[in-house]
């Protein structure tokens, strides 16, 4: 499960930047600065508060200039329920299974009848704060694309719907189950669980079967890349393998 980002408390932020409380009081209710309330108080993640700063040009302070600042900087992963607390459409939050399990990916439950959220993903603030930004890369490729996390889809692009035959508002919260073809559906699983343990034997490349209209599905060659943000997702592109007649019998992952 992923762990909490690091937070600080408004006092250590407002040190930190050298301005008041009253400063950062604002910069929170005006939701420039993203933070939790817990009770009375905020706690801000040092990943929000680095988003904020950077996003703004202002100066990193000395003391967090040991934070990975040379790549993009993303807000901290924040609850559903926390983002839409003080929103009318969080009213019922406390009735939702998310809620009541602290699942911390919300639409890993979509699927499921408790789900009080009807929003599409696409359409959702929260998602297009929180995640979107970390996968939208892949609607730059013309090849079929998705990230994976935790056997979850958390976004594809139009060419991997297509590939797929599956409605794109739907697939993310799908799990892998859905697309994959049962006599693939082992061998993937497998194969995840040595990429995501650092398994470096194990290659790059496979092929598997998807679900589609055809009967025996459609034989697909994949390549999966682990990264490093969101942590523990993958890159997945697929397209067709053109050269491969059905047969009964999936080829296995290679692993030398």
């Amino acid at each position: 499960m992923q762990q909490g980002p690091k937070t600080i408390s408004v006092s250590e932020a407002a040190d930190l930047c050298a301005v008041g409380r009253t400063t950062v009081g604002y910069w929170i209710r005006s939701k420039k600065l993203t933070a939790n309330r817990r009770g009375k108080k905020y706690e801000i993640p040092i990943q929000n508060l680095l988003y904020f700063l950077k996003a703004n040009g202002e100066q990193i302070p000395a003391q967090l200039e040991t934070e990975n600042l040379n790549g993009p900087v993303f807000k901290a992963f924040q609850n559903c329920w926390d983002y839409y607390q003080d929103n009318s459409h969080g009213a019922n939050c406390n009735q939702c299974i998310v809620f009541k399990n602290a699942l911390k990916v919300c639409f890993s439950a979509r699927n499921n009848g408790k789900l009080n959220c009807r929003l599409e993903c696409e359409k959702c603030n929260y998602y297009r704060e929180a995640y979107y930004p970390r996968v939208q890369f892949i609607y730059q490729f013309d090849l079929a694309a998705a990230i994976v996390k935790d056997l979850y889809f958390w976004a594809v692009n139009p060419a991997m719907a297509d590939l797929c035959e599956f409605p794109a508002q739907q697939m993310v919260g799908t799990g892998i189950e859905r697309i994959i073809h049962p006599r693939s559906l082992e061998k993937v699983i497998s194969f995840v669980k040595r990429k995501a343990l650092g398994d470096s034997t194990t290659r790059s490349e496979c092929c598997i079967t998807i679900k589609n209209h055809r009967v025996d599905g459609m034989q697909t060659k994949c390549s999966v890349f682990l990264l490093k943000e969101p942590q523990g997702a993958f890159l997945v592109m697929a397209a067709p393998d053109q050269h491969h007649h059905p047969v009964a019998k999936m080829p296995s992952f290679s692993t030398h």
